[in-house]
């Protein structure tokens, strides 16, 4: 069951994020393509977000490196 709405199986998870309002409202979109610093995943992965707790909310949070990756896959488009 998909919590909020977001699936991050394969086949789904792309559509679950790209140009898709967060749980929050929509001026928040969980991807914007072309616009990391305007995405809301990025803002839940990095310390200290406006809404809610820092994602992953069980465990550690992720390594810089890997929010670098997901910053450049949104600074590319967000492609498929």
């Amino acid at each position: 069951m998909p919590m909020l709405g977001l699936r991050l199986d394969d086949g789904f998870s792309r559509d679950s994020l790209v140009n898709t309002p967060s749980f929050y409202g929509n001026s928040l979109v969980r991807v914007v393509p072309g616009d990391p610093e305007g995405s809301f995943l990025i803002q839940k992965l990095e310390p200290n977000p406006a809404f809610g707790d820092r994602m992953p909310l069980t465990g550690c949070c992720l390594q810089q490196v890997t929010i670098d990756v997901i910053r450049q896959w949104i600074q590319d488009g967000a492609k498929p």
